[in-house]
């Protein structure tokens, strides 16, 4: 990989190909010819159009497929480095020639470049320092070069003859907006770059620990509320059933919280309580086995897990009202980011056109969990109206009374 100088350092080193091979008086070779790196239009309107020149130009630049798309993901789950990022580039590059047509200097130009350049075909390192050193004086207009590090690339840069169309070279000297010159195309491949923010570097290994099992990890068949038909909510009881789901340390993953079984667990069942530290929402269901801490100190250590089992875990909330407000108690709380949405049925009571529904969407919640939500009194007409919460799509399940939805029921009357 290179800095981020490895574009212009292509450009000189190409520069400094063509600039040797004049300088080794070719027969045929033209007086004052000079290499120079400009824009086409820029050499076309200034006094440099009356030498016979050699230009380098880039004029395209694509990125490189093969490596590309070999690249693997460089940051973790948290957004930090685990790689350094690394971008691949292909240059592609136009050599014009100019000079006296009538003295065909353009033409013996073109035979030095093309002959200089095949002969190139990989740069090789110590090619690319003389053109860093040739170009990058201390001091000049390109002392910025001598911080450019292409020559310890790990892949060298490969240059290969393209060919244009008559149709793609007129379309490309009319973007330049400068008058046809004789010219060559190459591609300069590969150039690739990454930024100088290292990858943070993971604390070393201390020790290997290798544990022998003479049987397969756990397996995880269902997932059900410990009162068949019931929601599973915060404070209530799963079940876990599957093999060889027990062992001296077993622990159960729900989504980000890690719970413990109820004793009596055995290879075929398990029960777990759920706790507040399980949001509600829909989570995979996981049993982890561990080993027990080393005699040096050293820590558990996961031996074997389970295949995952979704749960939904349903909110569970109660209402009443003050005279200034509505409030709303949750379990388990809110956690950040979740969005709480909050529906009443009307139920009984109140005036006649009084609307069957009304629907109130609370902002996502910020900061710590959240144990209760708050709506404004005026904002709910008289009656008696049955109570849901959504969070995350995931809805409360109404209690029974009679037979039918009854509870939670919230009572707004004209009372204080």
């Amino acid at each position: 990989m290179s800095n981020v100088l490895a574009p212009a350092a292509v450009t000189t080193t190409v520069r400094h190909l063509l600039k040797t091979a004049l300088e080794q008086n070719p027969p045929g070779a033209v007086d004052g010819a000079d290499v120079t790196s400009l824009h086409p239009l820029e050499l076309d309107s200034t006094a440099l159009s009356c030498q016979p020149t050699l230009n380098v130009y880039c004029y395209r630049v694509t990125p490189n497929a093969a490596l590309n798309v070999a690249a693997l993901p460089t940051r973790r789950s948290d957004g930090s480095l685990a790689a350094r990022p690394s971008t691949a580039l292909d240059l592609h590059y136009l050599i014009s020639c100019h000079g006296d047509e009538s003295a065909l200097e353009p033409q013996r130009l073109l035979a030095v470049a093309a002959t200089a350049l095949d002969a190139a075909p990989i740069v090789p390192r110590a090619t690319v320092r003389a053109a860093l050193d040739r170009y990058g004086a201390t001091g000049g207009p390109m002392e910025f070069l001598r911080k450019a590090d292409l020559a310890d690339a790990e892949e060298p840069v490969k240059l290969t003859p393209t060919t244009l169309t008559l149709e793609e070279a007129s379309q490309l000297w009319g973007l330049f907006d400068a008058r046809h010159q004789l010219s060559l195309t190459y591609l300069a491949t590969v150039a690739v770059l990454a930024p100088g923010t290292p990858p943070a570097a993971p604390t070393p290994v201390l020790g290997r620990s290798v544990a022998v099992h003479a049987t397969g990890g756990p397996r995880l068949d269902t997932v059900l509320p410990a009162d068949e038909g019931a929601a599973v909510v915060s404070g209530g009881e799963v079940v876990l059933r599957g093999s060889r789901l027990h062992a001296p340390d077993t622990r159960v993953r729900i989504g980000p919280a890690v719970l413990l079984p109820e004793a009596g667990a055995t290879d075929t069942e398990l029960t777990v309580r759920l706790t507040a530290a399980v949001p509600t929402g829909v989570h995979p269901v996981q049993i982890t086995h561990h080993s027990a801490p080393g005699t040096d100190g050293s820590p558990s250590r996961r031996t074997a897990a389970s295949n995952a089992v979704p749960l939904v875990v349903r909110p569970v909330v109660t209402a009443h009202r003050t005279a200034a407000e509505i409030l709303l108690t949750v379990a388990p709380p809110l956690r950040e980011g979740q969005r709480p949405s909050v529906y009443l049925t009307h139920h009984s009571g109140g005036a006649p056109d009084t609307p069957p529904h009304r629907g109130f969407d609370c902002p996502p919640v910020a900061g710590g969990p959240q144990v209760s939500l708050k709506l404004p009194r005026d904002a709910v007409p008289e009656g008696n109206w049955l109570v849901r919460l959504r969070v995350d799509g995931v809805d409360s399940v109404p209690g029974l009374v009679d037979g039918t939805f009854g509870a939670p029921l919230l009572v707004v009357d004209g009372s204080a």
